[in-house]
């Protein structure tokens, strides 16, 4: 790893780390703002975005970016993407079903449906930053040390969750915190980004493309979240919850992380037979 890429690394993260607590002190500046949508909230969500880019763009790196999203032979890919989310909290349900630990509330099906569109579509939108600034910048910065996946994984994880503290403890309206308080919310949330993160990086890796990743994540927010956190159509009880509950459970986070060791399979199968094929031409 060259010098000047060992300083591009450490602006990224010091920035990174920073973003949260500069636009806490933004909104203590700016003291009348709707709540859980400040102009401090914005840039902590857009700091590290566009530090990742002009980084990027001064090391002449913006074709790495990932920013095409390359459709040909990765249309499956966008589909496990689709699918991680709504699958390990499909286990969720129904294991808290067979089991009694599962409450359904009542809803009409068609504002429900509408609801987790919109909200999957702004998401969308909101997952371009963060996502480019951690598939699109963070994880190749990452890779020119030379770290293995694990130590990448874990590395990457932790960033991202770092990044976070501040939207727990300050920019997350209180309503979110009827059984978790915010510390207690910073260590799960850190720790599930480290848990989450085979599948976000290979997805990267296997598509050469960041599409997939704001896909899987706007999928988080529009599918478990909305049904048991926002919209409480669902809920796990108490009893069943750190085994069963969708997005910080201990069962439906082991089907993501198994889904992103497959990936990781997939990619390095991927990469022994394109290193094959290139042997049996030579």
């Amino acid at each position: 790893m060259s010098k000047r890429d060992k300083i591009t690394l450490a602006i990224f993260v010091f920035v990174t780390i920073t973003a949260g607590g500069l636009g806490y002190l933004l909104d203590q500046i700016l003291t009348e703002q709707p709540e859980g949508n400040s102009l401090g909230m914005g840039l902590w969500l857009v700091l590290p975005f566009l530090t990742g880019i002009v980084l990027r763009s001064i090391n002449k790196e913006l074709k790495q970016l990932g920013i095409r999203p390359r459709f040909k032979n990765n249309l499956r890919w966008y589909a496990v993407a689709a699918l991680i989310f709504p699958c390990s909290m499909l286990v969720s349900i129904l294991l808290a079903w067979l089991t009694g630990g599962l409450i359904i509330g009542q809803t009409e099906a068609g504002p429900l449906i509408v609801l987790m569109l919109t909200t999957f579509l702004t998401n969308c939108i909101k997952n371009i930053f963060e996502e480019f600034s951690w598939r699109g910048c963070l994880v190749p910065f990452l890779e020119k040390t030379g770290m293995n996946d694990w130590v990448l994984y874990f590395t990457s994880g932790l960033i991202w969750g770092l990044w976070h503290i501040t939207y727990y403890m300050f920019f997350l309206p209180d309503e979110y915190f009827t059984q978790t308080s915010r510390p207690q919310m910073v260590v799960m949330g850190i720790v599930l980004m480290i848990l989450w993160s085979p599948a976000f990086v290979e997805l990267r890796r296997l598509t050469d493309s960041v599409w997939p990743c704001i896909i899987l994540h706007s999928m988080e927010d529009a599918v478990p979240t909305m049904l048991f956190v926002v919209a409480g159509v669902l809920q796990i009880k108490e009893s069943h919850g750190i085994w069963l509950d969708p997005i910080s459970g201990i069962i439906p986070t082991a089907v993501v992380i198994l889904i992103g060791l497959w990936l990781r399979e997939r990619r390095k199968k991927s990469i022994s037979c394109t290193n094959s094929q290139k042997g049996n031409e030579l």
